[in-house]
């Protein structure tokens, strides 16, 4: 995955740039508040920002008033970019008084480093490093290809960022725009350039633009715990309600891409400490839970030590004490027991043992961070026969005073919550509609009556079903009550919430979808998931397809005449086709650290102390001789010819470090070498696979366009491309992907498949932390505001760039993040495989668009609706949406469907730019 920047930052993936992008949403669950609001960051900052400003020089003539030499140009802002770009930056008056700056841009030309209409101020701004600042602006635009505008602060002596790298979609009425970022490093203002640009034509407006620093601010943690009970902060304490609230950590050697992605373990109804459950951890000698990633170092983690934690932040204050303490039993004495107290970005750990009987154990710690949370587990780690560790009665308090002893208490006599049967509450038979479980446990002597309110929301945030409950409950009893056949016949995303009078409400994501059935799809993922479970649940949604990156050269023979060793590449591509999906096998990088024509001086001088940069420098070098390649490519189709069909030549050549750099003086000819190689060592041993070569960039890219015009397309059967693309709407993209297709058309490959084998596009309603980030720049760039937003826009990508030819769509990335801090980078899950908004559309859309899918033509029903008319399946699949709301008959021939994959039962619709899709009926 690139990164669009002046200059490549060369980091490895589990160390993401920040992302300071502010969410909306209210949000609120059982022992649980997440509250926040559009571009603020709680009430609690207004504090922050009345405190005193760190001296810094803030923007010059941001409100763009001054024009002292009355050239029609605000003073202090200059225009930047490459000669050949016809731009005009203009001061010009506001109706309502005062002035604003317009950036009009009306030719533009693609593909390099300084393809940008931008405005940008020398030589002003300073950071310090590690302070956050806060940026706003107010933006309109017209007529903006691009859809989004940049905004950054550069060291223009080295090009080196400095934290600001935002990305935003100014729409055509005025906005206010907030940001915020912490400084990476110390920018004194004689190196500074700070840069508001886009890249393409179109015309921007700016105004108040400020800077500010931020003293004493923090981070959110989200979701928080309710921390008003001086008992314990934590709900479902001692796993009577099964477990709801808890979230698992496997720790060994697991990558900042592999993490244990649910609650592991089980209830125990025969053990309990208080109550009548516990919760059960074991250990087996003979089965062992295992964590995969195929990137660089792919790594198979067997996890032998594990622990459950509470999902939520505890806000801590500062300077109090605070104490986290459970009771735990083993099989025998000496059980190894592990307590982690997680605050912030750093873990304190304590090691215990346990015996055949129960014991509390108990730590405590000062608050040194804003937000912690509590983990206790088994650590198998140095046992080789099966070990059990059982959990209960778990608690997190605040300590008054040294002496402050308190014995375990839940956080109330009363708890509940709704929970499902279903493998992330995701069911496949609409027929039979959902199927939810009110549980409710009452842990006081006498007897009580629970009301609340049960609520369901579908995509649109609609309410689809209410209803009032009441339940008895016993002393010292849990109940249980069935809720069945809710939603009959519906599909889609859904938002269940459980008020409980006078508590906190829960709220528990829920898909109803129509299981994919076939083996072979139109969709897949880059990068395996990490853990098993994941799979199947993407197949389900009609993500068959793996792009595997560990069938690297370097990794399968160590010397010019070393034999080739499958063994690591094995252990990734075999877990996935037992799973039954389908792999693309990348070979990802050029060479080998023994082929490399690698120039190490300068290499070394450019990793400097990152090893992991200078190692992936020298293999994405050209190899000294090219039949030493083609061995390469051929031993491994050879190994995996029964077994893949597919196989993909380098990520992202020349215009990336990945492969063939072309800062290292590589073009697109020495790619085309390699290509030709790899096309006819496999084709030597199957002439039936699949090659898929490329630049495996934007379709507008100057690469992309030099690959095609230099004859390519002749060594590959599937061209390739990547689009990490701006928060603007899809529509803008059209052009640059037809543009493409005539390109090759005019090659005479006017045929040939087109498979986009990453794209993102993220979203969370409900983020781990605020400022929200997902990723890499080009990650962040690709986020949209809601989930809602991203799922109207995954379609209507599968429409414009299957009008182009693309026939495969592989989504970015395959990650699984840890309890309390996923992010959004896997797209379609939340922590526990419930699925966000994105994962139902995705499994209406893979109903319609096939992978035989063929592009009829792109029809013209009306000025204000974009048609795009498909084979698939057999039959005609049209999806269509509105650039305007508007009135709308469904033609006689057709049936509709929403972005959900229901059928609407109306001939006349309302129609926005949320995709439907019609499908023509008969024969």
């Amino acid at each position: 995955m690139a990164m669009p920047s002046h200059v490549e930052v060369l980091t490895q993936w589990g160390h993401k740039r920040q992302s300071n992008f502010v969410a909306v949403r209210q949000y609120s669950r059982i022992g649980v508040l997440r509250t926040w609001h559009i571009l603020v960051l709680t009430a609690a900052f207004a504090a922050w920002h009345m405190s005193p400003l760190l001296a810094i020089e803030g923007v010059f003539n941001g409100s763009f008033e001054q024009d002292n030499d009355r050239d029609g140009t605000p003073d202090g802002w200059r225009t930047a970019g490459r000669g050949t770009i016809v731009q005009r930056l203009e001061r010009v008056p506001l109706p309502e008084g005062g002035y604003a700056a317009r950036l009009t841009c009306t030719q533009f030309e693609g593909g390099f480093p300084d393809s940008h209409a931008m405005l940008c101020q020398l030589n002003v701004l300073s950071v310090k490093r590690g302070q956050w600042y806060r940026l706003r602006l107010r933006a309109k635009a017209e007529e903006l290809v691009a859809g989004s505008v940049s905004v950054a602060l550069v060291n223009y002596r080295n090009w080196t960022p400095t934290g600001l790298q935002e990305v935003f979609s100014p729409t055509s009425q005025w906005e206010s725009f907030e940001f915020y970022f912490r400084a990476t490093t110390d920018l004194p203002a004689e190196e500074s350039r700070f840069q508001i640009y886009f890249q393409s034509t179109g015309t921007l407006w700016l105004d108040d633009v400020e800077l500010t620093p931020v003293p004493g601010f923090r981070p959110q943690r989200l979701p928080q715990l309710v921390t008003t009970g001086d008992k314990n902060f934590l709900p479902n304490s001692s796993f009577e309600l099964g477990g709801f609230g808890w979230g698992s950590l496997g720790q060994g050697r697991t990558t900042w891409a592999a993490n244990l992605f649910r609650l592991e373990g089980e209830l125990d109804e025969s053990q309990a400490y208080h109550g009548h459950r516990s919760w059960k951890l074991t250990v087996s000698h003979d089965k062992r839970s295992r964590i995969y990633f195929d990137y660089f170092d792919p790594s198979v983690t067997e996890v032998r030590r594990f622990l459950i934690a509470h999902e939520g932040w505890v806000a801590l204050e500062p300077g109090n004490t605070y104490e986290f303490s459970a009771a735990v039993k083993g099989t025998r004495p000496g059980v190894p027991v592990v307590i982690q107290i997680r605050q912030d970005d750093r873990t304190r750990t304590w090691n215990f043992q346990a015996g055949s009987q129960w014991q509390r154990l108990t730590v405590r710690f000062s608050a040194e961070g804003a937000y912690a949370y509590g983990a206790i587990g088994l650590d198998a780690s140095n046992i080789d026969e099966d070990t059990t560790l059982w959990v209960d009665a778990v608690q997190f308090r605040r300590v008054s005073a040294p002496e402050d002893s308190l014995s375990y208490a839940p956080a109330r006599l009363v708890e509940s919550c709704v929970v499902t049967d279903q493998p992330g509450n995701i069911f496949t038979a609409p027929d039979r509609g959902l199927t939810l479980r009110l549980r409710a446990y009452n842990a006081d002597s006498k007897a009580h009556r629970l009301r609340g309110k049960l609520s369901i929301d579908d995509y649109r945030d609609r309410t689809v079903h209410t209803e009032t409950v009441a339940v008895d409950i016993p002393p010292d009893t849990c109940v249980e009550k069935v809720f069945d056949s809710l939603l009959v016949g519906k599909k889609g995303f859904f938002r269940i919430t459980w008020q409980p009078e006078g508590e906190i409400s829960q709220v528990l994501r829920a898909a109803l979808i129509e299981p994919y059935r076939e083996q072979d799809s139109a969709f897949g993922m880059n990068h395996a998931f990490p853990v098993d479970f994941l799979i199947p649940l993407a197949h389900q949604a009609g993500l068959r397809w793996w792009r595997d990156w560990s069938c690297q050269w370097r990794l399968i023979q160590s010397a010019p005449d070393a034999p080739f060793d499958f063994a690591i590449p094995d252990q990734q591509i075999d877990r996935v086709l037992a799973l039954n999906g389908e792999v693309l096998m990348l070979l990802p990088f050029p060479a080998t650290p023994w082929a490399a024509a690698a120039d190490l001086e300068r290499i070394a001088q450019e990793a400097q102390s990152n090893s992991y940069l200078k190692e992936r420098l020298v293999i994405a070098q050209k190899p000294k001789n090219i039949s030493a390649f083609g061995a390469y490519v051929r031993a491994a189709m050879t190994h995996y010819r029964n077994r893949l069909r597919c196989i993909e030549i380098l990520n992202e050549p020349l215009f990336t470090s990945y492969a063939l750099p072309n800062s290292y003086g590589w073009n697109v000819f020495d790619y085309i070498d390699l290509l030709r190689s790899a096309y006819r060592a496999a084709k030597e041993v199957d002439p039936d696979c699949v090659v898929v070569g490329g630049i495996a960039a934007p379709p507008e890219s100057r690469w992309v366009r030099d690959f095609i015009e230099a004859g390519g397309l002749a060594w590959c059967d599937v061209m390739n491309l990547h689009l990490y693309p701006h928060r603007g709407s899809p529509d803008t993209y059209e052009e640059a992907f037809l543009r493409c297709r005539d390109m090759m058309r005019q090659a005479g490959f006017a045929s040939k498949p087109i498979w986009v084998t990453e794209i993102g596009c993220y979203a969370d309603d409900d983020p781990p932390l605020l400022p929200f980030r997902v990723g890499d720049d080009a990650m962040n760039r690709s986020l949209r505001p809601s989930e809602w937003r991203a799922s109207i826009d995954l379609v209507k990508f599968a429409a414009v760039m299957g009008a182009a030819g693309v026939t495969k769509i592989f989504y970015h990335a395959g990650t699984c993040g840890s309890l309390n801090e996923n992010t959004a980078g896997n797209i379609f899950f939340e922590y526990g495989g419930c699925p966000r908004k994105m994962y139902a559309a995705q499994a209406a859309l893979a109903q319609f668009l096939s992978p035989d899918l063929v592009f009829q033509e792109k029809e013209t029903w009306h000025p204000s609706l974009q048609v795009y008319r498909f084979q698939s399946r057999g039959r005609e699949v049209v999806i269509l949406w509105a650039k305007k709301p508007m009135k709308w008959q469904v033609p006689a021939l057709y049936e509709a469907f929403d972005l959900m994959g229901n059928r609407l039962a109306f001939s006349e619709l309302t129609l926005d730019d949320e995709p439907l899709y019609l499908v023509r009926k008969g024969p």
